[in-house]
């Protein structure tokens, strides 16, 4: 309770004290990046907070085709395509030691340094960054702690030519369709 003295009579008001996590993300940004060597194309990482919206171009044959996929809360949404249809599912995201070789990881700069060894330092897209690299050879890039600008894995090099830090990002840029009927992949206990 806070009181307030004035001339003449004493008020009371209460106060709600509201304190920050400080593990919450409440950060925006996006992210565009050029995927060279085994693979070919480019990938848009939006991000707002804990949500994000990786968007893949992959270049095949001169061809382009555009994948969308949603990462929220442990989950990875994203659309099977078969020849006769296109099922929308999900899947849990497991952290396993393929988590590295998933373009999943570009998002996930603070697991990438709690489970791999920092090797270094070098400038990506303009900025500092810290080396990290795990027992797999996969390597990684990551810019004040939290941004991924360049990672390599089984022959793929993913590198960022554009960063937007603070990006005006609305939910609705990041959010899974929430009309739609996903259906659940995962096998077994995770």
């Amino acid at each position: 309770m806070i009181t307030f003295s004035g001339c003449g009579e004493e008020k009371k008001k209460e106060a709600k004290i509201v304190t920050q996590n400080s593990t919450i993300d409440t950060s925006s940004v996006i992210i565009n990046y050029l995927v060279t060597g085994a693979g070919n194309g480019k990938i848009t990482i939006t991000k707002k907070g804990g949500k994000v919206k990786l968007e893949l171009e992959k270049i095949s044959d001169g061809q382009s085709n555009i994948e969308t996929r949603f990462i929220s809360d442990g989950w990875i949404y994203f659309y099977f395509v078969t020849e006769t249809t296109v099922q929308p599912v999900k899947s849990k995201i497991n952290k396993d030691h393929l988590y590295f070789k998933n373009f999943a990881s570009l998002s996930d700069a603070e697991e990438i340094i709690s489970r791999t060894k920092k090797n270094g330092n070098e400038i990506i897209a303009g900025f500092t960054c810290d080396i990290y690299e795990n027992y797999d050879g996969s390597r990684f890039s990551i810019y004040n702690g939290k941004y991924v600008m360049q990672a390599s894995f089984d022959g793929v090099i993913v590198t960022a030519t554009s960063v937007s830090f603070n990006a005006p990002i609305q939910n609705k840029d990041v959010d899974k369709p929430g009309n739609v009927d996903f259906l659940e992949l995962t096998a077994g206990p995770q």
